[in-house]
């Protein structure tokens, strides 16, 4: 029954706060003092116990001695026709459960939020009260960034005398929770004594304080389950995922959360007040909350790196100091140009083909690029670098943000597009971009266009993210000629007149395009041969052409208005691998790796080669098929074993190769991308995915005659990709990508191959559930889940996949399948798109399912991007993917900055 517009004693209740186990939360007026309080109404069963409320008073009443601006005051314990109540301060603000949810906390601010819960705890404990159930639901943050904790012992005094409790509630006290030997507060952020049923003490607030501080500092929960059983378990067991953590962290704050989270009370923290000394040293530090990184540049010769110290130290100051004078000179700027090599700790990430990943600020004062280990951020009249703070290991494609404040950059760990700010935080996905990131700009109207490969073609999303739309419009846009290649944008830059697109078509590798294209009209225009073209404000176009296994950028005057070329060309560099220009003039490029000459290459070392297809056997042995090197994807075994289907090319299509002849053939020829393939059960068909706007899931014959049956269509907002049989053959279990403006996820469906080819979903959750395997006898289903955060292998029944769920990988796993005889379940460790060990699990799947401890078949670096990459027939042998072996380097790539371009190319080749 609603209370509202009721009074209790002179309290008069206007609305209802919330709901838990210890009651419901009212906003009240007290009409004696003219004051809006919150009231608390405690469970009818909890006043039917005399004992218990006299003891909630005597607790109530040391509470209420609580008087610290970081602790929401409690004003009285009161009566009122029967119902007993506890009257509150009234705190205006968010939770913090509802300020992390909302976005991401910078790592100084949660410094600053931990601060002041830390300074609450302390004065709590002073007094000898343990709040027992602190979590981010529990504190305030109001609207002026001020933490006040709520409901400070409440746990202990609703308890009773009760000192050992034994279970917890989940995500809140349930209302058994008013019975006796219940375990109080929340599971998730419970000490590993209260989840035990044991006495505690102020080391239990410590616990949950690190839990907060971590949660805080990397937007998740750090110990989570499906159930309580499952959350509990996950506090005694398992270790934090010390990894999410923002890199970089202050090392003082890492020690801290060790500290914090020891899950024996004798090696945590014994005081709270020695982690709030803690973090106000770090606050305090003048290099800020972050580790910093120091790089220097690199001397040229061998007789300078034998300098003293003291004398490389100076001439490094007086290089800057040029570097700085010659910035903010006001005379007429001459060009100059300046190398900076990576030191040992640092190494570029390379896409395959040798390609990095650089951009210059708009402002020209700074430049982001890729390496191995997170993106990092120098400025160029500075002599190190830093690493961005929170960007991931392995990310491509990084961009600025017209105010130079933030940038964007494609994750290759999770497939998303991500913005991040300069000086570090938790990265903010914006949408999905599963392994087709193919650049992107981040224009002034807060949005940011960006091109994908798999048939996305050139998209746009605002800023803050959402669901990708089409830049251009879809009605206007001119139809491809029948027959021709659709094709394939990358590197799409808006123009100055922001109603014209430039960018790259590769839908021919052979013969790449510069293309520019009206957003309105869709209308097209053939500029000339060419790739990764960049516009400059002096009326100019950059772009790369590769001559002779060596990429020459080049530069050539453009009119805006007529969209046409106007002058003749001038190289700028001869090998590169990516470069970026400010309007100001500031041009960086990265230096293309040079291989060594045959004769310089140690005998054993590997030769260059493409990607192949390899047997390994159990024990790592590799076998070539002799199939020739190509872009692979998917492949898949023959139920007879005679022949392999593998997606291949840009853009792809299906071919077969003969593991007897050793010959290749190509299988589909239809425009857009032909992609997972799948045998039929009798193996005289195969199944694959045509993704273009009109594409679907279609069969054909793998002799190649006929024509191709579509068997369902693609929806606008969902992909279907064909995965598995059922073992009668009468189902198909599919992955399915649902791209709506309210949802982006990835399922798991099933498709009738029966009458009218009707579709269902089978599993679909917030989070990801990927490549479906069923079993042998067609009874189970294997799959890969995101659920704990990170993929792993799961099992359920099949159809009835509600009747059951078995974890199969214990510390990650993709991509499962079953041996031939349903006795063994495989699964790969990856890490971004590459395997690092292939695992094993002896299963037992009647009567019911039973799995064993996993173990390593072997271990080796394999492609394990998008989709199922690779299979077996026997389980004696798999056939996997083996990524290119780059050849040895005779030259290391550098980064090279030349500044004021604009003056160059004015004086050389001028714009009309």
């Amino acid at each position: 029954m609603s209370m509202i517009g009721k009074s209790l004693a002179h309290y008069e209740i206007t609305a209802q706060i919330g709901k838990g186990g210890m009651g419901e939360v009212y906003q009240a007026t007290d009409k004696n003092l003219r004051r809006d309080v919150a009231i608390k109404v405690l469970p009818e069963e909890f006043a039917k116990d005399r004992n218990r409320v006299v003891r909630f008073q005597r607790e109530a009443t040391l509470l209420a001695s609580l008087n610290h601006p970081n602790i929401a005051a409690i004003h009285g314990l009161e009566e009122a026709e029967g119902i007993h109540f506890l009257v509150l301060e009234l705190i205006e603000g968010q939770t913090l459960a509802d300020r992390i949810k909302a976005s991401p906390i910078s790592v100084e601010e949660a410094l600053k939020l931990a601060l002041q819960i830390a300074e609450a705890l302390e004065a709590a404990h002073e007094k000898g009260v343990i709040h027992r159930d602190l979590k981010p639901a529990n504190i305030k943050v109001t609207p002026d960034g001020k933490i006040k904790v709520l409901d400070f012992g409440l746990a202990k005094a609703f308890a009773g005398e009760q000192d050992q409790v034994s279970l917890s509630n989940s995500p809140t006290l349930s209302d058994m929770a008013t019975q006796q030997g219940v375990i109080l507060g929340t599971a998730a952020y419970m000490s590993p004594e209260q989840a035990k049923g044991k006495v505690v003490d102020k080391r239990a607030d410590i616990w949950a304080f690190g839990v907060v501080l971590f949660e805080m500092l990397t937007g998740r929960q750090v110990f989570t389950g499906e159930t309580v059983s499952d959350t509990l378990a996950s506090v005694l067991a398992r270790e934090p995922r010390w990894q999410s953590l923002p890199p970089n962290l202050h090392p003082r704050i890492r020690f801290l959360l060790e500290r914090c989270l020891e899950k024996e009370t004798k090696n945590r923290y014994h005081d709270i007040a020695d982690a709030r000394a803690d973090i106000q040293k770090v606050l305090a530090d003048p290099g800020g909350v972050f580790a910093q990184p120091v790089t220097t540049l690199e001397t040229q010769t061998k007789s300078r790196q034998m300098l003293p110290w003291a004398s490389i130290t100076i001439i490094l100051i007086i290089l800057a100091g040029t570097v700085i004078w010659y910035l903010r000179s006001p005379e007429q700027p001459q060009e100059m140009e300046l190398e900076y090599s990576l030191p040992d700790n640092q190494q570029l990430h390379l896409s395959p083909i040798g390609r990095g990943f650089i951009d210059v600020s708009p402002d020209g004062s700074q430049f982001v690029y890729s390496t191995t280990q997170g993106l990092y951020l120098r400025a160029v009249d500075k002599l190190e670098s830093r690493r961005i703070p929170g960007s991931e290991d392995i990310t491509e494609h990084p961009f600025f943000s017209p105010d130079g404040r933030w940038v964007g950059y494609f994750s290759l760990s999770d497939q998303k597009l991500k913005k991040i700010a300069v000086n570090g935080g938790i990265p903010i996905p914006l949408c999905d971009a599963p392994g087709s990131f193919s650049g992107g700009q981040w224009i002034a109207d807060k949005t940011i266009i960006f091109s994908t490969l798999w048939g996305g073609g050139i998209m746009k999303i605002p800023d803050s993210g959402g669901t990708p739309e089409p830049l251009f419009n879809r009605e206007a846009a001119l139809p491809t000629e029948a027959g021709a290649i659709p094709e394939v944008p990358v590197l799409p830059t808006l123009l100055p007149d922001q109603e014209n697109v430039l960018f790259t078509d590769i839908s021919d590798l052979q013969n790449m395009q510069i293309i520019v294209q009206s957003i309105k009209t869709g209308e097209k225009k053939i500029l000339f041969p060419g790739m990764a073209a960049r516009y400059m404000s002096t009326g100019h176009i950059l772009y790369g052409l590769s001559e002779n296994n060596i990429t020459k950028l080049y530069a050539v005057p453009f009119d805006l208005d007529s969209l046409e070329v106007t002058g003749g060309v001038v190289t700028l560099v001869e090998g590169y691998s990516d470069y970026s220009v400010s309007d100001s003039g500031t041009f960086a490029y990265i230096t293309e790796p040079i291989a060594a000459a045959k004769s310089d290459i140690e005998a054993g070392s590997p030769a260059p080669q493409g990607p192949i297809l390899v047997w390994v056997d159990r024990e790592g042995n590799e076998e070539p098929l002799g199939s020739p090197t190509a872009d692979y994807n998917q492949p898949k075994i023959s139920p007879n074993g005679k022949f392999v289907a593998v997606s291949m090319g840009t853009p792809s299509d299906i071919h077969i190769w003969d593991l007897g002849s050793k010959n290749m053939r190509r299988l589909t020829f239809d425009e857009g991308f032909e992609i997972t393939p799948i045998w039929t059960p009798n193996g005289d068909r195969i199944l694959y995915t045509l993704q273009t706007e009109k594409g679907g899931i279609y069969c054909k014959n793998a002799d190649g005659t006929g024509q191709a049956e579509l068997l369902v269509s693609l929806l606008p907002e969902r992909t279907l990709w064909p995965y598995s049989w059922s073992n009668n053959g009468k189902t198909l279990v599919m992955g399915e990508l649902i791209n709506t403006e309210e949802e982006e996820k990835l399922d798991i469906s099933i498709l009738s191959m029966e009458g009218d080819h009707s579709r269902r979903l089978l599993l679909q959750e917030d989070y990801i559930e990927a490549l479906p395997q069923i079993s042998p006898d067609g009874q189970w289903l294997a799959y890969c889940s995101t659920e704990l955060g990170q993929d792993e292998v799961f099992v359920r029944p099949f159809p009835d996949v509600a009747n059951g769920q078995w974890q199969v990988s214990t510390k990650g796993g993709y991509a499962p399948l079953w041996s031939p005889d349903g006795k063994e379940l495989y699964y790969l460790i990856k890490k971004n798109t590459l395997t690092e060990a292939v695992m094993a699990v002896d299963v037992e799947t009647a009567p019911t399912f039973k799995s064993g401890s996993p173990k390593t078949l072997f271990q080796g670096v394999y492609v394990a991007s998008a989709g199922s990459p690779w299979d077996t027939h026997d389980g004696k042998r798999f056939l996997m993917i083996k990524p290119p072996v780059a050849a040895p380097l005779s030259r290391q790539p550098k980064i090279v900055v030349f500044l004021n371009l604009d003056v160059k190319l004015k004086q050389e080749v001028p714009a009309d």
